[in-house]
Order: C-alpha cells, then sequence, then structure tokens
C-alpha cells in the first residue's frame, strides 16, 4: 500500500467529519458515508469491490488540492462549511436548517412542479417518467415532515441540552424516541433515493432529453448529495453526542 496519512481502518463518517472535501470524493465513488458512515474505509471499499489504495489516493489528492474544497456557492444545496465551522450542537442544528432544511422548502416544490412536467411531455416515450414522478411527490411529502419533526420536537431539546439545562426524565425520553424516530426515517429516505437512482440509470440524461428533463436530473443527483451530508450530520454526529450527553 502507498504511503498515505489516511488510516484505511477510519470510518467513513470520521473522515467526512475530519475533512469535508472528502464527502465529494465518497460521492464519486459510491460509498455510503451517511446511513453506512459507521464501517471503516476498507471494509467499505471490500464490500464494494474497490481497490482501497486508489480511493486513498484520490483522498490524499483532495487534501493537498485546495481548488476541490468547497466554497460559498449561490445554490443553498451546496455545502458552503470548508472544515468544522460549529463549535457546539446547537451550532451544528442551525447549521443544519440553514443549509439543509432550508434548501429543501425551496428545492422540494420546485422539484415535484419540474418532475410533472417532465413527465407529462416526456411519459410516452420515457413511462419511468411517471414512476419518478410518484417518488420525487412521496420523497417531498416525507422529507418536509421530517425537517419540521427535527425543528419543532427534537432540536429544541437538544439545544436545551447542549446549554447545560435541566431536562425533565419525560423530556429525556421523548429525545431518545425522537432520535430513533428520525434514524428511521433516514433510513425510508435512503431507500426512495436509491429508487429515484434506479429509475434514472444514476442521473443518466439521454440523448432525447430537453433543458427541463436534464434541469429535474441534475438537481436530482443535487439533492441526493446534499441529503447524504444531512444525514451524516445527525446520524453520525448530532444524534450520537446528544444522546452521550442524556447518559
Amino acid at each position: 500500500m502507498p504511503s498515505t496519512t489516511i488510516d484505511p481502518d477510519t470510518q467513513l463518517a470520521t473522515l467526512v467529519e475530519t475533512d469535508i472535501a472528502f464527502a465529494r470524493v465518497l460521492e464519486t465513488v459510491g460509498l455510503d458515508y451517511c446511513c453506512g458512515g459507521k464501517r471503516s474505509l476498507e471494509t467499505a471499499c471490500d464490500a464494494a469491490d474497490l481497490e482501497v489504495e486508489a480511493v486513498l489516493g484520490r483522498l490524499e489528492a483532495v487534501k493537498s488540492d485546495e481548488s476541490e474544497r468547497p466554497r460559498p456557492a449561490a445554490s443553498a444545496g451546496a455545502a458552503v462549511e470548508t472544515d468544522r465551522s460549529w463549535e457546539s450542537l446547537t451550532q451544528l442544528a442551525n447549521l443544519i436548517v440553514w443549509e439543509h432544511h432550508r434548501y429543501l422548502r425551496q428545492e422540494l416544490p420546485e422539484l415535484e412542479a419540474l418532475a410533472a412536467k417532465v413527465a407529462r411531455v416526456h411519459g410516452d416515450s420515457h413511462p419511468e417518467l411517471r414512476d419518478l414522478e410518484g417518488e420525487v411527490d412521496a420523497l417531498a411529502a416525507e422529507m418536509t415532515d421530517h425537517v419540521d419533526d427535527e425543528e419543532h420536537r427534537a432540536f429544541p431539546i437538544i439545544k436545551r441540552l447542549d446549554a447545560g439545562k435541566p431536562l425533565s426524565s419525560a423530556e429525556e425520553g421523548r429525545l431518545r424516541r425522537e432520535i430513533h424516530a428520525l434514524e428511521d426515517d433516514h433510513d425510508e429516505t435512503a431507500t426512495r433515493l436509491e429508487r429515484l437512482s434506479d429509475l434514472t440509470d444514476g442521473y443518466a440524461v439521454p440523448e432525447d432529453a430537453c433543458g427541463s428533463y436534464r434541469s429535474l436530473f441534475e438537481r436530482l443527483e443535487t439533492l441526493e448529495q446534499n441529503t447524504h451530508l444531512h444525514v451524516h450530520r445527525e446520524n453520525n454526529v448530532l444524534f450520537p453526542r446528544a444522546e452521550v450527553l442524556l447518559a
């Protein structure tokens, strides 16, 4: 194995937490760092039939190439932090609301309308678009309810916990139940995103696609990437650290 400063036994979630730029590499090679973030890089590569040396090389290249780092962007779908831009669970919860919830509330209604338009125009020649429209509608409904639950039910208790304020036993139990339910939602969202990817052949745009068709696939792929980071920040950082404070 070539010389590297990255330990292949490091968990995928820890890699992304250490350097946000690693998320792009893991997305590109198809390694799940959110719901599957507790696997080591080597284990994940073995399961995906990838050469760990090659992935390590790509990660090392990103570390040394400033041009590959996330930059502030006009689109709310793009991650804008360079490394860790939060110092408390309250700041992380606020980052999630700003960078993920805000994006979803703007993007999901537009994606529903765009999916309906593309299915109406191209559905005869590409019947899978009608199924795609239904999946987008279902995903939008589920994710809207999910972010509302986070903002109104789980995050306020986490912020009180983070501030050192005492919680009643009922509040502690409610937070544990909320975290469990939200993690279940994440699993369902992952399944829904897999269906979207399957229906679009990995967001491959056909030759007869119009501009709206192309835009739909590009925006769905951005939604997937944004959601992977969203879930990672909660499943692998926010929720486990909140549970440590509950202990």
